[in-house]
């Protein structure tokens, strides 16, 4: 993808999530022609994609479109597990299933274990379905809590493994983006602040905070790219594991050098930093990953093969 291309379907990726105020945009990206660009250079177009929502703070439900289920030729909609990777468990002769959706269900949705894989219908089951309030309103996400017996659901040959790398590579890009708007948006504040007649900017404190977070992005940008080219399931992990770790180093550095202000609901900060803390939990937060990924390299005695730059 060439940089004229690059920048051309950026603006179109703004004008569309402007227009629809962040919500579902899957039937704008059908209209722009999306599937012929992702055709043509799936990894820089979806890496693309979801590192320009990340920018721009919204939500939407594009992460369907890469992590989905797949029965009998039709896609369907999984849970998303939320510091897990896998959205359920069998215990005896019931399934619990803990997760969210990011819509409202339509038909039978995709859960798994880290083996086995189901498919629930939901219909009879809405108040098992409940909305995201609170801590990030505007996240259009739906909770799923449910306990059921096993007779109840439909076991199916659904391999969890791929659509898993595919939500962390997708979650991963959205993160560097996330993290990518609060530098600028902190940048922006102690540029325009002034503190004993110069601007905050002026200090070093601040400058090195903002320095330290955008080296972590940048680093965190150029894994998830490595992601997206090789496909590999344990680069996807890596990636994600690293975003969330460089974000949650920028957020705290952001709110410290904006001040009481980046707390406040009136600065677009705060709700960068709260959806933040949603795509890092979502498939497993940083801190657990990187443990259990070290516990894997002590367990088997070395590194797997390194994917070529």
């Amino acid at each position: 993808m060439d940089a004229e291309t690059r920048e051309l379907l950026r603006g179109s990726i703004h004008d569309l999530f402007e227009t629809d105020a962040g919500g579902d945009v899957v039937a704008g990206l059908d209209e722009l022609g999306w599937s012929e660009v992702v055709a043509d250079d799936p990894a820089a177009a979806l890496d693309m994609l979801f590192t320009e929502q990340g920018l721009l703070g919204r939500a939407s439900a594009i992460l369907d479109t890469v992590a989905f289920a797949e029965y009998d030729g039709v896609k369907i909609p999984v849970v998303h597990p939320i510091n897990s990777r896998a959205s359920a468990r069998v215990i005896d002769d019931r399934i619990e299933i803990d997760g969210v959706l990011l819509a409202n269900p339509h038909g039978p949705v995709g859960v798994a274990t880290h083996d086995t894989g189901f498919l629930v219908d939901l219909a009879a089951q809405q108040s098992a379905v409940t909305a995201v309030a609170g801590f990030d309103a505007r996240s259009g996400l739906r909770r799923v809590r449910l306990t059921m017996a096993c007779d109840g659901v439909t076991e199916t040959d659904l391999d969890w493994t791929p659509i898993v790398a595919a939500a962390e590579r997708a979650l991963s890009s959205e993160l560097v983006g996330n993290g990518s708007a609060m530098v600028r948006l902190a940048a922006d504040q102690i540029t325009g602040r002034f503190q004993f007649g110069r601007p905050i900017a002026a200090n070093q404190s601040p400058r090195h905070r903002l320095a330290e977070s955008y080296a972590l992005l940048r680093g965190a940008a150029e894994l998830s790219a490595v992601a997206w080219r090789t496909g590999s399931g344990a680069d996807a992990r890596t990636a994600k594991a690293y975003a969330g770790y460089a974000v949650d180093a920028a957020s705290r550095a952001c709110v410290q050098v904006c001040g009481a202000i980046g707390l406040t609901a009136e600065h677009p900060l705060s709700g960068h930093v709260a959806r933040s803390r949603i795509l890092d939990a979502m498939y497993g937060g940083w801190a657990d990953s990187m443990t259990d990924i070290g516990g894997q390299f002590v367990a088997s005695g070395c590194l797997p093969p390194q994917a070529r730059l």
